[in-house]
């Protein structure tokens, strides 16, 4: 109950006393009932008490909806979290072994005719990689933040018919945020749009499959066209939530101590004498953090144009945190290790 209100009614239960004493003061032939001061005093009291109940349960009301709403919010970016972890956890690759050369470059197309082979290597044409999003053109023309993550996963996914009974066939998965205009997502009668972090997963169709194409020795190829060209294509992608406003992956290799490494070598060949034991070989474990805000804050952040810490890594993952605490925003912070179960992981 508020201050004023508290003082209000201390003072009209004071009249209240005064008058009860003045009529207790009166003849006793005076006929018993209400005088008319009572009842405006008892009327008085209870139009306060009336007010101050309707204040406390609008009030009420109010962090409800607040609360309702935030909890709907992160709900979804826990759905999201967990859709990636499960994704993640379906990373897949063809490791097999195949003759090197000396320099450790595998026969292509290219050096076929003069391939001399050395010794064995592990090979693969399926890929894994996270990278820092900056370096990706974005699909929509927006802006790519923190870091993203592409594989293959046997999820079975087509837009053949033909192919609708095959489940396990691969795709290529990854996950993205890009912070873009909502304008192309909002109804066209509304007239103003804002710029939001949008969390998108990428999903190529097992008939459009590009990875082979450029992993089977294909003389052109620079190392990640085989995510980059299909990632362009915008209806391999579809938004998962908004609101999300960085996502780190960190892969973590047992490399006798557990060494964390932010690059992976399973992303292309990698030529050398010496095979790294990370190449073609999935980490057994990679830890992902995900950071959200409320529709809010969200807001907020695109009516004041602030422009946020790219969080890339640990150091940048704390910096953004402080940066949105400092900003007195709402923000809820997703992080868990996921174990990949096709992974066979070995230092032999």
């Amino acid at each position: 109950m508020r201050v004023k209100e508290v003082r209000l009614l201390q003072r009209l239960s004071k009249v209240l006393n005064k008058n009860s004493l003045l009529l207790r003061r009166k003849d006793t032939n005076t006929s018993d009932g209400f005088s008319l001061v009572e009842v405006l005093v008892s009327l008085a009291i209870l139009i306060i008490i009336c007010l101050i109940s309707f204040s406390l349960i609008d009030s009420t009301q109010t962090l409800w909806r607040k609360t309702s709403s935030r909890t709907e919010q992160f709900r979804e970016a826990r759905r999201a979290f967990e859709r990636i972890t499960q994704r993640l956890s379906q990373a897949t690759l063809n490791t097999y072994w195949d003759y090197v050369d000396s320099s450790g470059a595998p026969r292509t197309v290219t050096n076929a005719a003069v391939f001399k082979p050395h010794k064995y290597a592990r090979q693969s044409e399926l890929r894994y990689i996270q990278l820092n999003s900056s370096s990706l053109s974005a699909p929509r023309g927006g802006q790519m933040v923190g870091q993203s993550v592409f594989f293959q996963a046997p999820l079975g996914a087509t837009n053949d018919i033909s192919m609708s009974s095959l489940n396990t066939i691969v795709n290529t998965v990854g996950f993205y945020i890009e912070k873009v205009s909502d304008s192309s997502f909002k109804p066209s009668f509304i007239p103003f749009s804002r710029e939001r972090y949008r969390l998108f997963e990428f999903n190529e169709p097992s008939e459009s499959l590009t990875v082979y194409s450029y992993t089977s020795g294909n003389s052109s190829y620079g190392g990640n066209e085989w995510f980059t060209i299909p990632l362009q294509n915008q209806n391999y992608s579809s938004r998962l939530t908004d609101n999300i406003v960085a996502m780190v992956f960190e892969a973590i290799y047992p490399d006798g101590n557990v060494i964390k490494k932010s690059h992976i070598y399973s992303s292309a060949p990698i030529p050398g004498p010496i095979q790294p034991a990370e190449a073609h070989n999935l980490p057994p474990s990679v830890k992902v953090t995900m950071i959200a805000v409320d529709e809010a804050s969200a807001r907020r952040l695109s009516d004041l144009s602030v422009t946020l810490i790219d969080a890339v890594d640990d150091a940048t993952l704390n910096a953004l945190e402080n940066q949105l605490l400092s900003l007195k925003l709402n923000f809820r912070k997703f992080q868990t290790a996921v174990q990949i179960g096709a992974s066979k992981w070995s230092t032999q």
